[in-house]
């Protein structure tokens, strides 16, 4: 689709949302951090609340800051879906701006469920954009029939990392059992649900992780995204304290801060496991924005991860350089092979929106310069 027809129907869509909500509505909906966030190249994350009961021993969240207890967030669905068409870095549609359930909460916990469920109803009626969520909880056949009716084509990512070591590192969510039964019901409704293995943790993920892609080959999933585990110096001492050792060893740097969160190398795991994964027929996934373009069956080449799935799309350089000076934007637009160069007139603040307009609308990796 053309930039300037995306932005013509976020216009449109906005201005529809506007009038089904109240001054105040609107403000608070414009306050929060849906409107203004910039998306990372895998999307803009969507927060139903904060906070989680299930006290996994690797999670970063508590060094973030954010409370275990959870609370669901204050904005309705029709408010949501008002602050992303909002936003200034985003795009609606199905060749829009990725949206991805997660994060600072667990989608699906009893106090969450509810807005996760009206923010998906919300987005997928009024902004249509290509939508992703991962989860550890139980998804019933009840459950995952009602997310079907609310968006068939959402993109699930159903968390499994450990099995004998779930208990110790995941004490109070939902087994391992019970998740397998989720990616089960999902499938059995025609969602896309693949297996997030995730974190791959050394000392764990050798002997689980074989077993965990048998069994999701065995379910019928389709694909399986292998994640790096990041750690804090907190999660650090706490993995040390069950037995896994070396984890030092296996960090890319020294931490800044103890709430630094830093990657370890488990490249090696994930050689291993994508070669078994492929040998049992699933597709490889680099990361979990891939998973929501295969769900769509989108083309994508934003990021060094790429390119994912299918042909990209057709671009005119001269419609999105008009598009953008339509905005007040002057900008030339280079093609680079699958990369395309902007130069633009102006500051950071129009070169990011530069960087996240083009890219969305041709998924493309982009260079943005400044020019006088």
């Amino acid at each position: 689709m053309r930039l300037s027809e995306l932005l013509k129907e976020k216009l449109s869509v906005r201005e529809e949302l506007a009038s089904k909500l109240d001054r105040m509505e609107r403000k608070e909906a414009l306050d929060d951090g849906h409107a203004h966030r910039e998306p990372i190249p895998c999307g803009l994350t969507v927060h139903p609340g904060r906070g989680c009961t299930y006290a996994c021993i690797y999670c970063y969240v508590e060094d973030m800051g954010v409370p275990r207890r959870p609370e669901p967030s204050r904005l309705s669905g029709l408010q949501l879906a008002y602050a992303i068409a909002s936003n200034p870095y985003t795009l609606l549609g199905k060749g829009g701006t990725f949206l991805a359930f997660g994060s600072v909460t667990e989608p699906f916990l009893p106090a969450i469920k509810g807005r996760t469920l009206e923010y998906l109803e919300a987005i997928s009626r009024y902004l249509r954009n290509p939508t992703q969520f991962s989860t550890k909880a139980y998804l019933s056949e009840e459950d995952a029939e009602r997310i079907s009716s609310l968006d068939p084509s959402v993109s699930a990512l159903v968390t499994i990392p450990a099995l004998r070591w779930a208990g110790r590192l995941e004490p109070k969510a939902p087994s391992p059992e019970l998740r397998f039964r989720t990616l089960s019901n999902l499938l059995q409704r025609g969602i896309h649900a693949s297996l997030f293995l995730r974190p791959l943790i050394p000392g764990v993920s050798e002997a689980d992780g074989t077993l965990i892609l048998n069994r999701a080959a065995s379910l019928g999933v389709k694909g399986v995204v292998l994640g790096a585990l990041r750690v804090t110096l907190r999660i650090l001492r706490k993995l040390e304290a069950l037995g896994l050792e070396d984890l030092v060893d296996r960090m890319v740097r020294e931490p800044k801060s103890p709430n630094d969160q830093v990657p370890l190398n488990t490249g090696d795991l994930k050689r291993m496991l994508s070669s078994r994964a492929r040998v049992l027929g699933l597709k490889v996934f680099p990361s979990a924005c891939s998973a929501n373009v295969d769900a769509h069956d989108l083309g994508c080449h934003m990021c060094n991860m790429g390119p994912c799935n299918g042909s990209l799309p057709d671009y005119d350089p001269e419609e999105i350089e008009q598009a953008l000076r339509g905005m007040g934007i002057e900008v030339k637009i280079v093609p680079k092979d699958r990369k395309i160069l902007a130069l633009v007139k102006g500051g950071s603040k129009r070169m990011r929106r530069v960087q996240h307009l083009v890219s969305t609308t041709t998924k493309r990796m982009i260079t943005v310069r400044s020019v006088r």
